[in-house]
């Protein structure tokens, strides 16, 4: 008799592991595992090449919406690919990217907003107006 309930919750839990968990955080809750891995990507750029130091990426002109934070991670998949050859951390810099993509497309879904971009900056400036950007979003 012991058995069917235990069996019956071996088999949710193995359900709840195989599916993951069944609602998502609220949106505050994903601002800030987005705002953790950028201050991270801030953190480990500090030891990356003079060269990398000095790449530039577009900040888009328009930032008044959660939307544009999809402006702030297109630039970021030719950073992934440059710092391959520019940091010994790459491929944990690579993991917090792709966290950041992952996370800015829960918010934001599959559709791909329309970006405007107003200037260049270095890539620390540009990590600096993201993290600025998102603390925005969550007051």
């Amino acid at each position: 008799m012991n058995k069917v309930p235990l069996l019956s919750c071996i088999a949710l839990t193995l359900v709840l592991v195989a599916n993951g968990a069944p609602t998502l955080p609220p949106p505050t809750t994903v601002l800030q595992y987005l705002l953790r891995d950028l201050m991270e990507v801030q953190n480990k750029l500090k030891i990356v090449s003079e060269r990398m130091k000095k790449y530039e990426l577009y900040i888009p002109s328009n930032t008044s919406s959660i939307e544009n934070l999809q402006c702030f991670t297109k630039e970021l998949n030719p950073v992934a690919g440059a710092l391959k050859y520019e940091s010994k951390d790459a491929q944990n810099i690579q993991e917090y990217i792709n966290n950041i993509n992952v996370t800015v497309n829960s918010l934001m879904g599959p559709e791909i907003t329309q970006c405007h971009y107003a200037s260049k900056m270095r890539i620390e400036g540009f990590f600096k107006e993201f993290v600025s950007v998102c603390q925005r979003f969550m007051h």
